[in-house]
C-alpha cells in the first residue's frame, strides 16, 4: 500500500524530471520561465525527494513530498505575478503548458493529499529504511520516462496519420467516383 501512494504522490515530479533529462537528452530549449539555475536545483529536489520517499518508507516522508509542492506552487504564483501566464515548461519543451491557477491548486492539492496520507499511516506504518525502493524508483522512474517520450510522439503520429488519412480519402472517393 505505501509503495502505490508513494507512486501516486511521486509520479508528477518524476514525469517533469524524465522531460527534463529528455529535453537535455535532445537538446532541446527549455521553456522554464526563471533562470536556469533554478530550474536545475528544482529538478534536483524533485528526484531527491521522490528518491527519499521510496527508500525512507515513513509516513513523515510524505510531508516533505508536501512540502516540495507547497514551494512549486509558491513558486508558480510568484512567476505568474511576475510574468503572467507563461509556458512553464513543466513536462518538457514537446508539451505546451502554461503556468495557471490551475497548477498552483494541482500543487496545493498534492499538499492536502501528502499531508492527510501521512495522518493516516502514521499509526500503521514504522519508519523504515528499504534500498529495494530504489529499484521500485528506477523502473516508475523507467514509466515517466517512456510516457513523456512517447506520449507527445503518439499524439503527433496520430494528428498526422489523421491529416493523411484525410487526404487519401478524398483521392479514394474520387476515383471511385462516388460519395459514402
Amino acid at each position: 500500500m505505501y509503495e502505490f501512494l508513494t507512486v501516486l504522490m511521486t509520479f508528477p515530479l518524476l514525469m517533469s524530471s524524465a522531460s527534463f533529462f529528455w529535453g537535455k537528452a535532445l537538446g532541446d530549449p527549455s521553456n522554464f520561465p526563471a533562470h536556469p539555475f533554478l530550474y536545475n536545483l528544482l529538478i534536483s529536489v524533485q528526484i531527491l525527494a521522490a528518491l527519499i520517499v521510496f527508500i525512507y518508507q515513513a509516513p513523515l516522508s510524505f510531508i516533505l513530498l508536501s512540502l516540495v509542492y507547497l514551494s512549486q506552487a509558491v513558486g508558480v504564483l510568484i512567476i505568474m505575478r511576475n510574468k503572467g501566464k507563461v509556458e512553464c515548461g513543466c513536462l518538457g519543451p514537446q508539451v505546451n503548458s502554461r503556468l495557471s491557477y490551475k497548477l498552483v491548486l494541482l500543487n496545493l492539492s498534492f499538499v492536502c493529499a501528502g499531508i492527510i496520507i501521512c495522518y493516516l499511516t502514521y499509526p500503521i506504518y514504522d519508519p523504515v529504511i528499504m534500498l529495494e525502493g530504489a529499484f521500485i524508483y528506477l523502473i516508475v522512474m523507467l514509466l515517466a520516462l517512456f510516457i513523456a517520450v512517447g506520449v507527445p510522439d503518439a499524439l503527433y503520429a496520430t494528428t498526422a496519420y489523421r491529416s493523411a488519412a484525410r487526404l487519401n480519402r478524398q483521392v479514394v472517393v474520387k476515383q471511385r467516383g462516388g460519395g459514402n
